[in-house]
C-alpha cells in the first residue's frame, strides 16, 4: 500500500489503512520514544499516545513535508507532553515524614505557593 493509499485510507477510517500506517512507522517512532523513555512500558506508552495523537489528527496533514516528519513531530511533542506532565506531579508531591515516623506524601507546592494568601502570622507554620 503506497503512502498515499494509507493517508487517504486513514483519512476515511479504513481500520485497514490505519494499521498499516502503524506497523510501518511504529518500529521507528518506537526507538524515537526509547531514546527517552526510563523504561520500556513508558516508551510504550508514549508510542500510543503518539499514534492516538496522529489517528485523531491526519486531517491536518497538507502534505508539506515527509509524512513520517510529520508523525515524528507528533511523537516527540507527545514525548514533551509526557515529561511535563512527571516533572509538575513530581514538583507537586513530597514526601514529609509523620509524627509516628512513617512517610506521607503532601502537597507541597500547592500548600506552599498558597501561603502568600494567608494573613501575617499563619504562612509561618507552612
Amino acid at each position: 500500500m503506497t503512502e498515499e493509499a494509507i493517508l487517504k485510507g486513514c483519512l476515511r477510517n479504513d481500520a485497514v489503512a490505519q494499521k498499516e500506517l502503524y506497523n510501518r512507522y511504529s518500529p521507528k517512532m518506537l526507538a524515537v520514544c526509547y531514546r527517552f523513555a526510563h523504561n520500556r512500558e513508558d516508551a510504550e506508552d508514549m508510542l500510543q499516545e503518539g499514534f492516538i495523537k496522529v489517528f485523531s489528527q491526519i486531517h491536518t496533514f497538507r502534505n508539506q513535508g515527509a509524512f513520517e516528519g510529520w508523525i515524528r513531530r507528533i511523537v516527540v511533542n507527545t514525548i514533551n507532553d509526557h515529561f511535563r506532565r512527571n516533572v509538575k506531579e513530581e514538583e507537586n508531591h513530597r514526601e514529609v515524614e509523620a509524627e509516628d515516623g512513617s512517610r506521607q506524601s503532601m502537597f507541597y507546592t500547592t500548600v506552599s505557593s498558597g501561603s502568600g494568601f494567608l494573613p501575617n502570622g499563619f504562612s509561618s507554620s507552612l
